[in-house]
């Protein structure tokens, strides 16, 4: 049997160890903060905006949202 995978967003916890503010992230990237906000609490962000995060942080887009294997289909 095959797993199911999802993505997660590692967003909230890398803000949080950098001591950074998502006005900054959106000030850099042209995202407003209420996307930004969306991303965090787990909306899966457009190619394009997943990649202008990924740049301000200067993280691979892989390492900011994860594929996780849940259950069993």
């Amino acid at each position: 049997m095959e797993k199911e995978k999802t993505i997660e967003s590692t967003l909230k916890e890398i803000i949080e160890s950098r001591g950074i503010k998502v006005s900054w992230i959106s000030n850099q990237s042209g995202i407003s903060r209420n996307t930004i906000h969306t991303y965090i609490n787990g909306g899966v962000p457009a190619l394009d905006k997943a990649y202008a995060i990924a740049e301000v942080l200067d993280l691979s887009v892989y390492d900011i949202w994860v594929s996780v294997k849940t259950s069993e289909k």
